[in-house]
């Protein structure tokens, strides 16, 4: 099976033969971004979980771009960051339902207490890229303040 980095250099070789300017320029900034951390880490090249968790956090900052672009009403800036979540996602694991995050959490309290930190920590090395944080906080918060 390819690694993710296979795979993202093939896509990018696929884009340039194409032409697809999006594409390209989406790909360029997801390897920006994983040489980067490498970098950072000090390694030549970085394992799957690594590169997921790159791409969650580039993921992270489109969808706060979308929402940006929606309140200052800038439909081109909405548009390339809406295409560029859609290949981000290509990449990362299909998202857990609420349903499963409310299971995990359960699990995650009765393995770690109640503590919002550690339930977090939990929940979120089990989903491994497959839950937002966001959704994963709001639903700790809920399901503490039930009791």
């Amino acid at each position: 099976m390819p690694t993710l980095t296979d795979r993202i250099e093939d896509d990018y070789k696929t884009a340039m033969k194409a032409g697809d300017r999006i594409r390209i320029d989406t790909l360029r900034l997801i390897k920006a971004g994983i040489q980067k951390v490498a970098i950072d880490k000090r390694k030549d090249r970085l394992d799957d979980p690594e590169i997921l968790q790159v791409l969650s956090q580039q993921a992270k900052q489109r969808r706060e771009t979308i929402e940006s672009a929606k309140q200052s009403n800038r439909q081109d800036i909405l548009t390339q960051s809406e295409q560029e979540l859609a290949l981000l996602n290509s990449y990362l694991p299909q998202q857990l339902s609420e349903e499963a995050l409310r299971k995990l959490i359960d699990d995650a309290i009765a393995t770690v207490g109640k503590q919002q930190g550690p339930i977090m920590k939990d929940v979120m090395a089990k989903a491994s890229g497959a839950a937002d944080g966001k959704l994963v906080s709001r639903l700790v918060a809920e399901r503490l303040s039930k009791g």
